[in-house]
């Protein structure tokens, strides 16, 4: 390559990496406002934990139905530019919706997992989109680009804790929509992905159909496997971090205590993955090391919460939680790559994300709620660290296990090729 052009090639990657920094930016911004305020906004309504957590799950489950279509669209018709940007028109069109029917229950709860079915897959479609670009610009680097969702969703942490204590909830959809319309310019000048199913009339390859799509993941191990592990660990870290506003109220807190305490962890998380980010230009370490060490540092929260009162305690907790989840956000998205076919990336890496942390999501919330109604929310920190612990367990039982039936399966296809022989 030339001087000029690899001069070229680093200014795309640099605007590139701006543009997507500050995509995510946004996006992690308004997924703060319809993610992490909504069982306060719903309590706020008079809703029970219960329904909040009937509600919240019904969202995820929006979710895992609309991520295979958006994956599967992705790679066969539409780049995910574009299948993004219809998708903010008819979000916004709904909060819209929600807002005017804020006061009947029968109109705004479908509305509210209508929105999240549509918004949450931007997050798994926009890492495979990430992946995807390192193709036309080889120098780009996730860690470093999540890091603006971290600092997008801590800030927002702060205003929207502030402003939902001192305003009220009135404009809490109106607040989405603004945020959603502001990624449009970023988006609109981000390049298109490659599609990858995508076959013209007369080539001999043909695309793989949505059926053929999924038995091309079930058939692989290695996949199955990372789905596993994630979706344990969501479940783990997940009845605190849903139900996290009730825990902090159990604790004498409020929304702009709830706010600060997700700021300051979404703040540590925009700096632990800038650190990784930094690692990885130096040295490269197997995705599976950053998962073991994500499941290592889930069990610290909830042992911070336990052991310890007051406020300081809320705030090392999800300090300590959001190291974990940049080590995890890191190690899964690398996971899911290497297990993909090459053919359905934005497929691949955004079904294995988005069923992990659907599953493990829902689980964690049904049982989130009905634990606060039973008992009291604080009952969720033991929960979370008998699950974490035995994630780590299963992630050793697992790696060992797939290490040796993949061992035994190439002993067998060689004593075949020795008897063919």
């Amino acid at each position: 390559m030339t001087g000029a052009g690899k001069d070229t090639l680093v200014k795309g990657k640099r605007s590139c990496t701006v543009l997507f920094f500050s995509a995510y930016f946004i996006y992690y911004a308004v997924y703060c406002v319809f993610s992490s305020f909504i069982v306060l906004f719903l309590t706020e309504q008079g809703y029970s934990a219960t329904v909040c957590g009937i509600i919240t799950s019904l969202t995820f489950l929006a979710n895992l139905l609309m991520e295979p279509v958006g994956g599967y669209i992705t790679d066969t018709f539409l780049p995910t530019r574009r299948y993004l940007l219809v998708c903010i028109g008819i979000v916004s069109m709904v909060c819209a919706f929600c807002t005017k029917f804020m006061d009947q229950s029968w109109l705004l709860l479908p509305g509210l997992v209508l929105a999240a079915g549509l918004a949450y897959p931007f997050s798994q479609l926009m890492d495979a989109w990430v992946n995807l670009s390192k193709e036309s610009y080889p120098g780009l680097i996730y860690s470093r680009i999540r890091a603006g969702g971290s600092i997008g969703f801590a800030v927002m942490s702060v205003i929207g804790g502030f402003y939902f204590k001192h305003w009220g909830w009135n404009r809490y959809f109106q607040m989405q929509i603004l945020l959603f319309l502001m990624m449009i310019p970023f988006l609109i000048l981000l390049p298109d992905t490659r599609l990858g199913n995508h076959r013209k009339k007369g080539e001999a390859e043909k695309s793989l159909s949505f059926v053929q799509a999924f038995q091309q993941l079930v058939k692989s191990r290695r996949f199955l496997f990372c789905l596993t592990i994630s979706t344990l660990y969501w479940f783990s870290h997940r009845p605190v971090g849903s139900f996290l506003s009730l825990i902090i109220a159990e604790r004498g807190g409020d929304a702009e205590l709830f706010g600060n305490v997700c700021g300051i962890g979404a703040a540590v998380e925009f700096l632990s993955l800038l650190l990784l980010a930094y690692i990885g230009k130096k040295k490269t370490y197997p995705a599976l090391w950053g998962m073991a060490a994500a499941l290592g540092t889930n069990l610290l929260r909830p042992i911070c919460f336990q052991l310890f009162g007051g406020e300081w305690s809320l705030y090392m907790g999800q300090i300590l939680q959001s190291v974990s989840f940049a080590l995890y956000m890191s190690a899964s998205v690398e996971c899911f790559a290497e297990t993909s076919d090459e053919r359905l990336k934005s497929f691949s890496i955004s079904i294995g994300l988005t069923i992990s942390s659907v599953i493990g999501t829902v689980c964690a919330n049904l049982a989130g709620g009905k634990l606060c109604d039973l008992f009291h929310p604080g009952s969720l920190i033991l929960l979370s660290l008998i699950l974490g612990s035995i994630n780590l367990l299963f992630l050793h039982f697992l790696k060992r296990n797939l290490t040796m039936k993949i061992y035994s399966d190439s002993i067998t296809n060689a004593r075949r090729l020795y008897d063919v022989i």
